[in-house]
């Protein structure tokens, strides 16, 4: 699977890290079955990646377990796994700043090797 971009999607990111920013519940679709949302985690908030069962690709869960632990400095913080529905979710805790949490944005992006969909990069 080709990871593709939402169309129309100019200015999105930067909403999602302002609303991220007022506490509020936050949700991003970047494409078909993948979305970078809030979610708590036992009292810690937190964002995630979440990739849908139907969105992942063959062999995408070992990709990213195994870059986990092979990397384990440059990805620090991002705690992959599988929820109830099968969806990968790779959870990072809110960081305090808005350029630590756009950099956490793009390490989650990275780790499920989705650099595609990280329009931070591409600036």
């Amino acid at each position: 699977m080709i990871a593709k971009q939402v169309p129309g999607d100019e200015g999105k990111r930067q909403a999602f890290v302002d609303s991220l920013e007022s506490g509020e519940p936050a949700l991003q679709p970047l494409c078909p079955g993948i979305q970078l949302c809030t979610l708590t985690l036992g009292a810690r908030q937190g964002l995630s990646l979440q990739i849908a069962r139907e969105a992942l690709q063959a062999g995408q869960l070992q990709r990213v377990l195994e870059r986990r632990f092979e990397q384990a400095i440059a990805f620090a913080g991002c705690f992959p796994y599988l929820d109830s529905l099968g969806a990968l979710v790779i959870w990072h805790a809110l960081p305090a700043s808005r350029s630590a949490r756009e950099q956490a944005i793009s390490r989650l992006l990275s780790l499920a090797n989705l650099e595609a969909l990280d329009k931070q990069r591409t600036r």
